[in-house]
């Protein structure tokens, strides 16, 4: 059953020999050429070994480097980032589910609704290019969420951003992001089912004005309301997951503001 909240808003130096040169000529003539021929000899024996053992560490790193990356597979959560999850004071680490993996990339997805915003601060048609959300997820939450290094992993996606294939309405250009909200196909595509696309809010999008179920729920906490990147009915509409997990068409106005944030990002390993 949909929980009809708000139902207004709808739609990263060699040391020097001890030994003295002999005064007697019968030891002088041998001694230059043949200790000469001798250090040689020496100095080529004493330099393939170190060859060896050199080549034998750069081949240890190359093993340490590779094991260092995380055998990750869809359905499993990674540990990336932080961001403000208990409280709007102090920041913990943010995890994420791994939707899909494609070479050394992975496509994660908050595993909680990081924080409330509405989709535009104005109600008006608008399309994901040029939303609110989508600023404020490039720029003060990327910002706040990851370190530079941190960035750096990140990549840049060019998104299609769809039409609403049952009202036809025209979801605006293809964009390039590096985080972004899923799209209706990428949501219905990505997860098994309703119930593993129903979500919990964090104690911090809480206190920002996210709404909580209180007939949809995860290990007894209420699911809720998280935006989906696709237009609704009408431009000024736009899609979201309801608290039970269905993916809902007709939308709900670009200023409703009791909808989770749940951002999605390509992570390269």
């Amino acid at each position: 059953m949909k929980d009809t909240k708000a139902s207004g808003n709808q739609k990263k130096a060699p040391a020097k020999t001890g030994a003295k040169a002999s005064t007697s000529k019968t030891a002088v003539k041998p001694s230059s050429k043949n200790q000469a021929a001798k250090t040689v000899k020496n100095a080529v024996k004493a330099a393939k070994p170190a060859v060896k053992q050199q080549t034998a560490k750069n081949t240890d790193k190359a093993a340490v480097s590779k094991t260092a990356v995380p055998e990750l597979k869809k359905g499993d959560y990674f540990k990336f980032g932080s961001y403000y999850q208990e409280n709007s004071t102090k920041k913990t680490p943010i995890e994420w589910l791994v939707l899909k993996k494609s070479g050394t990339k992975v496509l994660l997805i908050s595993r909680y609704a990081l924080d409330c915003k509405k989709y535009h601060n104005q109600y008006v048609s608008i399309t994901w290019e040029n939303c609110d959300l989508r600023k404020w997820l490039n720029g003060e939450f990327l910002k706040n969420a990851f370190t530079a290094t941190e960035q750096k992993k990140i990549a840049v996606t060019k998104l299609a951003n769809d039409n609403n294939a049952t009202y036809g309405t025209f979801g605006g250009n293809s964009t390039e992001d590096k985080v972004f909200c899923l799209s209706i196909a990428e949501a219905g595509n990505l997860f098994k089912d309703d119930e593993s696309r129903k979500c919990v809010p964090t104690p911090h999008a809480l206190g920002k004005g996210c709404w909580k179920s209180s007939e949809n729920f995860i290990n007894g906490r209420g699911c809720c309301f998280w935006w989906l990147r696709s237009p609704g009915y009408g431009q000024d509409l736009h899609t979201s997951v309801s608290t039970d997990g269905a993916i809902d068409l007709l939308g709900y106005n670009v200023i409703r503001d009791i909808n989770a944030v749940r951002p999605a990002l390509w992570v390269n390993l």
